[in-house]
């Protein structure tokens, strides 16, 4: 459990930012465990710190709470391993991800991994100082996705919110290897206009998080990181995730145009979205000095998705 002095920490931040309690709690805890998984040295493989909680913590550019942790596993070496031999080193990457995962008062409840050992999905629960609501899960949510990376990668320092607002230091970080801004946006995109309507058709589970998506592209397209690479990169994407989802998604792999455009009218019409988003930036967002309307902020998202249908 905190001490007094960490718990006085939080409520310092939380005050000065305006946020609850529970925020920069589990905060505290997410940047432990990036930590511990930056430091990670293996022969054959990489992790590369990606996703939402990438673009707040390391890069910056959105305002926001993000509670879950993504990491790409990236193959170091250039052999080429046969489905076994992958199959084999992954696993044992895998158990070297569990055993470097000690956090104090953490503790690992759920460890799965799919595919091959291509997926893997471990749930950390930590003790809880402060009621956390509706808002915030109680556990902390980490998967590793065995994966290409188009662009170099950045290397940078990882703080606590609490680090970054009260200018002290807690912890000493170490570097973290990160995806781009670009390709994150990418990512975002593709993402974003391929779920919503598989969740539509019930081919997807309910996700109220996604609609994060859509604030982060808008602060990426607001910090012009929506390039001209971003079409040739998104094309590369949809290609890939047509393959990889055929199975559950055929209509995106034959018309993935059809499908965005479907994704956008459902983000437009149905009101449940627009609570989510107006839901998501009351409580998870710490700066909404720069935040769009939800009526602007698909605005954007539709600027965005026609120049990438126009050149698939």
């Amino acid at each position: 459990m905190l001490n007094e002095h960490q718990l006085r920490l939080i409520s310092d931040t939380a005050q000065l930012l305006g946020l609850r309690e529970p925020i920069i709690e589990k905060d505290y805890y997410i940047t432990q465990v990036i930590h511990l998984l930056s430091a990670i040295k293996n022969e054959y493989f990489q992790l590369i710190f990606c996703g939402g909680t990438c673009l707040a913590k390391a890069h910056k550019l959105v305002q926001r709470m993000s509670e879950d942790v993504d990491f790409k596993v990236q193959c170091k070496t250039t052999e080429n391993f046969s489905r076994s031999r992958l199959k084999n080193e992954l696993n044992k990457f895998r158990t070297q991800i569990r055993s470097t995962l000690i956090v104090p008062d953490l503790s690992v409840t759920n460890d799965v991994a799919r595919n091959e050992g291509k997926y893997q999905q471990i749930i950390m629960t930590y003790p809880l100082s402060f009621p956390i609501g509706s808002t915030l899960r109680p556990d902390i949510k980490i998967e590793f996705t065995f994966s290409d990376i188009l662009l170099s990668v950045d290397e940078l320092e990882i703080k606590t919110i609490i680090e970054d607002s009260l200018k002290v230091n807690l912890f000493t970080p170490p570097t973290t290897k990160c995806i781009s801004i670009d390709e994150t946006g990418v990512e975002k995109w593709v993402g974003l206009t391929r779920r919503i309507i598989a969740i539509e058709r019930g081919r997807e589970d309910d996700d109220k998080t996604l609609i994060r998506h859509v604030y982060d592209l808008n602060a990426i397209k607001q910090a012009n990181k929506i390039n001209a690479n971003f079409v040739e990169h998104a094309k590369t994407i949809i290609v890939n995730d047509g393959k990889q989802f055929k199975n559950q998604h055929p209509e995106y792999a034959a018309d993935p145009g059809t499908e965005i455009r479907q994704s956008l009218t459902l983000l437009k019409d149905k009101s449940i979205w627009r609570e989510r988003y107006e839901e998501f930036i009351e409580a998870m967002v710490y700066d909404s000095t720069n935040t769009l309307s939800y009526d602007e902020a698909i605005t954007v998202l539709e600027g965005i998705s026609a120049n990438v249908i126009n050149n698939l």
